[in-house]
């Protein structure tokens, strides 16, 4: 387990090297993302210290189930052309920020509870801004190829993180009182962050200001 979870804080570093390193040649949506990727190396770390100190990290899931949220949904912000789907982007991170809170406080505790209130939701609205920017791409296609650009491969990786995350903690949920399952979830998860990191590195390194552009920069 050990090397499992050092081995997906390993794969993001190295994304967040790649986002610094091109984060000059980077549009703003991407810009963004590179942000996002340093904040969840740092929550990761934090996870691990508080579950190594207190044997208990649910206090981070919180922050890091609204704070992904809200870096994700920026970044799809800023590559959607419609006015009124942002508009409607920033009611949701409006609204999901203060569910969060209270969510923390009085329905699963923070310090205790995972936060599947707001991962949930969230995931299945990321999905849907992921459909809806499929459908934008294939109405205003760029002429620069499907796989040299950072757009597809951020969408893929939402796509496939929000849809299989979801299947993940629903299982959690089915399963939580089966531990012999324990193990099935936690290589299921694992996976999924292997994957999703490797497609956000993708996205950061075929991002160009230069060559990639949509019609919302």
């Amino acid at each position: 387990m050990f090397i499992i979870i050092h081995t997906s804080e390993i794969l993001m570093l190295i994304v967040v090297i790649i986002g610094i390193t091109r984060y000059g040649r980077l549009n703003t949506p991407f810009k963004i993302l590179a942000l996002s990727t340093i904040a969840n190396l740092v929550i990761d770390i934090l996870s691990d210290i508080f579950n190594a100190k207190y044997k208990n990290n649910a206090s981070i899931l919180h922050v890091e189930a609204i704070t992904e949220f809200i870096f994700f949904s920026l970044v799809f912000y800023y590559l959607f052309t419609s006015q009124i789907t942002k508009k409607v982007i920033t009611v949701l991170i409006i609204a999901a920020s203060v569910f969060s809170v209270i969510n923390a406080l009085f329905l699963q505790p923070f310090h205790t509870v995972f936060p599947t209130y707001v991962n949930l939701p969230t995931l299945a609205l990321l999905v849907i801004f992921s459909l809806l920017l499929f459908k934008q791409m294939l109405l205003s296609p760029l002429t620069t190829p499907l796989l040299k650009q950072g757009v597809f491969w951020f969408n893929t990786a939402i796509i496939f993180y929000g849809t299989t995350m979801f299947l993940n903690i629903g299982l959690s949920n089915v399963y939580i009182k089966n531990p012999s399952t324990d193990y099935l979830i936690f290589y299921f998860w694992y996976i999924i962050l292997y994957i999703f990191t490797i497609l956000i590195g993708i996205a950061l390194l075929t991002d160009d200001k230069e060559i990639n552009s949509t019609n919302a920069l």
